[in-house]
């Protein structure tokens, strides 16, 4: 029997993204049924000197691979220095589908998963001592990508070519959403260590009540140590896609064998 679509029907899901990276997720989730409570916690600009970074990126065009940490870091790379660039890496499968549409789809990508763990036990990223790998990405980046390159001998550079800037909500607004919603998508530990610190603490039980969906381990990390009570949904991808099948999965009443 064929797999049946993923359905949100009567589920209210909080998304978190910053605005302009929200609207193909929220159509998607609108489309399986859905409601969406937008509520981006950061806006993505670009650095303070992108001068400066545009020569840097330059310079390391002889590097022998350049890892971007996501979709952001593709598009502002490529708004400072297009395409030609050195072999790519990507932490994930919608990172590399950013980086085929500026410069071909010869990625590096996780073979199980994504994220820098999963990147960093690629094959290919094994024996690289003495050689030279660029981070693009941005000002709060992923340290346990850069330490896994190093402690293999790999001379590593770590770029910023964007920033989060943070977007202000009353407190009353944040209590009025989280009231509502049944899910939230949440795209890092910076963003949900600022809702949490944007809730008022009349909601903050409503809060950590609240089921998460998160792309990384690391934010799920995050989610422990802020006191969230469900353990965080991991779609088996950071993709769009995968975020609907997880979250229709866990949908109460939902059967799995439906």
């Amino acid at each position: 029997m064929p797999e049946q679509p993923a359905r949100l029907d009567g589920l209210t899901v909080l998304v978190a993204r910053p605005a302009a990276q929200a609207d193909a997720l929220c159509a998607l989730i609108e489309q399986a049924g859905g409601r969406v409570l937008r509520l981006p916690l950061f806006e993505i600009a670009p650095v303070a000197d992108p001068a400066v970074a545009a020569r840097q990126l330059q310079a390391a065009r002889s590097f022998d691979r350049w890892l971007f940490t996501s979709s952001n870091a593709v598009r502002h790379a490529a708004e400072l220095l297009p395409p030609p660039w050195p072999p790519l890496a990507s932490v994930g499968a919608m990172t590399a589908a950013t980086l085929a549409g500026f410069a071909g789809d010869n990625v590096l990508v996780p073979e199980d998963g994504d994220g820098a763990e999963a990147l960093l036990r690629h094959p290919a990223l094994q024996q690289i001592a003495g050689q030279r790998h660029l981070i693009v990405t941005g000002e709060q980046t992923l340290p346990r990508l850069e330490a896994g390159l190093r402690v293999r001998g790999a001379e590593v550079e770590v770029l910023a070519v964007y920033r989060r800037v943070a977007v202000e909500h009353a407190p009353e607004r944040i209590a009025e959403l989280l009231g509502q919603a049944n899910f939230a998508i949440i795209p890092s530990g910076e963003a949900l260590a600022r809702l949490a610190a944007l809730t008022p603490l009349a909601a903050q039980p409503r809060l950590q009540a609240l089921q998460l969906a998160v792309p990384s381990p690391r934010v799920v990390e995050t989610a422990r140590i802020l006191g969230f009570v469900h353990q965080p949904l991991l779609p088996q991808r950071v993709t769009d896609a995968a975020y609907l099948e997880v979250l229709s999965r866990h949908r109460p009443g939902h059967s799995p064998n439906a």
